[in-house]
C-alpha cells in the first residue's frame, strides 16, 4: 500500500467512523493495520482502539492502543503518540482510573504539535476536572479548547467540545447557557452528519428537560439518543440512556418503568467496566426500592453505589449517598403494627 493508497483508505474509514457505520469503519482500517507499511499499521491500530472505545470495549481499546503506542515509538511519530496517549488517558477517565488518565493526557500535551490535538486533549483534561467536581477548571480547559478549534476550523472536535461546555454549565445549574451550547453543538453535528455527538447531546437535552420537569420532552430525547447509541452499537451510549430513562421515570413516579431499565444499564456497565455510569445507575435503582418501600435492596443498591464512588474517591457523591442510607428507613405495609415483646 503507497501512500496513496493509505491516505484514501484513511480517509474512507474516517469519513465511515464520522457518520456511525463503525462496521466498515472497522474494515478500512483493518486493512491499514495489516498493511506492509508501518505507518500504515500504525494509523489502523490506532484508530481500531479509537472504534473500540467509541463501542465500550475498553480492554481491547487499550490493547490496541498498546500496539499502535509501539508502532509510533518506532516511526518517532510524536504526534500519533499523543493522539493513542488521549486514547487511553480516555480509557481510564472512563473506568474512574483518573491518576493514569492524568498521567496520559500529560503525556499528550508533551508530545503534541498539531492544533486540533492540543483542542482534543484540551477537551480530555476539562472532563477530568468535572470528574472531580471542578466545573470552573473544566470550563477554562474548554473555552482553551474551543478557541483553538474555531481557528482551525476543526468542527468534529469543536462539537465535542461545545457539548463538554454544556456539561460543565449543567453542573454549575447554568441552564441557558448549556441549552445554548447544545443547540449549538446539534446544528454542527447534524450538518455533518455526526449522530455519536448527536446521540450524546440530545441525551443531555434529556436531562435539562428532565432537571426542569418536562418529563415527556426529556423521555422523547432519551429515547432519539438510545436509539442512535443502538445504530452506533455503542453500549456505553445505550447504558446511559438507560440511566438517563431511569431517573425520568422515577421522577415520574412510574417505578415498574425505572427498575428494569436501570438494572440493565447496571448490567452494561458493570461488564464494560464503567465506574462512574455504574455508580450513577446504581444510585438511581436504589432510590427506585426506596420509592417502592424495600429498604433491604435500596440498602444494597445504595451501597453498591458508594462502593463505586469511594473508589473514584468521589466525596460529593459519597457523602450525599451516606445521607440517603442514613435516612432509610424500615417500610410496614399499611396498618401493620411494630410487635412489641411482652415479658
Amino acid at each position: 500500500m503507497n501512500e496513496n493508497e493509505t491516505g484514501a483508505v484513511l480517509a474512507e474509514g474516517d469519513e465511515a467512523e464520522q457518520r456511525g457505520d463503525l462496521p466498515a469503519a472497522t474494515t478500512a482500517y483493518r486493512r491499514l493495520s495489516s498493511a506492509a507499511d508501518p505507518c500504515a499499521v500504525a494509523q489502523g491500530l490506532f484508530r481500531l482502539g479509537r472504534v473500540a472505545w467509541r463501542q465500550g470495549r475498553l480492554d481491547d481499546a487499550l490493547e490496541l492502543y498498546e500496539r499502535a503506542r509501539a508502532a509510533a515509538l518506532e516511526l518517532g511519530d510524536d504526534d500519533l503518540r499523543a493522539a493513542i496517549e488521549n486514547g487511553v488517558g480516555s480509557v481510564y477517565c472512563q473506568r474512574g482510573i483518573f491518576t493514569q488518565a492524568r498521567a496520559s493526557f500529560a503525556v499528550a500535551s508533551e508530545l503534541a504539535r498539531s492544533p486540533a490535538l492540543r483542542g482534543r486533549i484540551q477537551i480530555n483534561i476539562g472532563a477530568l476536572a468535572m470528574l472531580h467536581d471542578d466545573a470552573d477548571s473544566a470550563l477554562e480547559s474548554y473555552a482553551r479548547a474551543v478557541e483553538i478549534l474555531e481557528s482551525i476550523p476543526d468542527d468534529e472536535a469543536l462539537t465535542l467540545a461545545l457539548h463538554n461546555v454544556a456539561l460543565a454549565h449543567i453542573e454549575q445549574e447554568s441552564w441557558d447557557e448549556a441549552e445554548t451550547a447544545l443547540a449549538r453543538c446539534l446544528e454542527i453535528a447534524g450538518r455533518r452528519g455526526d449522530r455519536g455527538v448527536m446521540a450524546s447531546a440530545m441525551l443531555n437535552q434529556a436531562e435539562l428537560r428532565c432537571e426542569g420537569e418536562h418529563y415527556p420532552e426529556a423521555l422523547e430525547r432519551s429515547e432519539r439518543s438510545f436509539v442512535l447509541f443502538g445504530d452506533l452499537q455503542d453500549e456505553a451510549g445505550r447504558a446511559a440512556a438507560l440511566r438517563v430513562q431511569g431517573e425520568i421515570y422515577r421522577k415520574m413516579h412510574q417505578l415498574e418503568e425505572a427498575e428494569p431499565r436501570l438494572k440493565e444499564a447496571i448490567r452494561i456497565a458493570g461488564r464494560l467496566q464503567l465506574l462512574t455510569l455504574e455508580a450513577e445507575a446504581a444510585r438511581e435503582l436504589g432510590m427506585v426500592k426506596a420509592g417502592r418501600g424495600d429498604v433491604t435492596s435500596a440498602t444494597k443498591w445504595l451501597r453498591r453505589a458508594l462502593a463505586r464512588f469511594s473508589l473514584m474517591s468521589a466525596d460529593d457523591q459519597m457523602h450525599a449517598i451516606e445521607e440517603q442510607l442514613a435516612a432509610l428507613k424500615p417500610w410496614r405495609p399499611s396498618g401493620e403494627q411494630k410487635t412489641v415483646k411482652k415479658r
